[in-house]
């Protein structure tokens, strides 16, 4: 009888510690465990799939963005040598000249800078070209990414 007096038909005072306790206490985990498996777990499961999408985007657009800058290295280096090249046969041309070629040696000349001026543009126009293909593949890269992150 003393355990029932004690949980059961004491007056509450403000630190009892009676069946309701117990009954509060298992009810508070019985809930966790319910709110922790039926809504937490598929949230963070949810984030993990969006995190690793995230992540794999963001690895794809690092390789696209490593292969441009490649591309646009090598075509760097292409304009460079073209113009060496041609600045080494104008240098060519000046050291063979001679005094009865004086004349027909002025217009090779002429022709080499307009050719290198014309190669220069004709190489501009190129790597422009270049540049404007890279750029909405890019913004296109970027926007699906974003289009399918915020879409999720």
């Amino acid at each position: 009888m003393i355990f029932v007096q004690t949980l059961l038909l004491t007056k509450s005072g403000l630190f009892d510690f009676d069946l309701s306790f117990l009954a509060e206490t298992i009810e508070f985990l019985l809930l966790s465990v319910v709110v922790t498996f039926l809504f937490i777990s598929p949230i963070s499961q949810q984030l993990n799939e969006r995190a690793d999408f995230v992540n794999s985007r963001l690895r794809k657009s690092l390789l696209f963005l490593t292969f441009g800058y490649e591309k646009l290295t090598t075509c760097i280096g292409v304009l460079t040598s073209e113009i060496s090249e041609m600045t080494r046969q104008v240098k060519l041309v000046q050291t063979y000249s001679t005094e009865n070629f004086e004349n027909e040696i002025l217009l090779v000349q002429q022709e080499n800078v307009q050719l290198l001026s014309k190669l220069k543009g004709e190489l501009s126009i190129q790597s422009a070209y270049l540049f404007l293909n890279i750029i909405p593949d890019l913004t296109g890269f970027t926007r699906v990414f974003f289009v399918r992150k915020f879409k999720l």
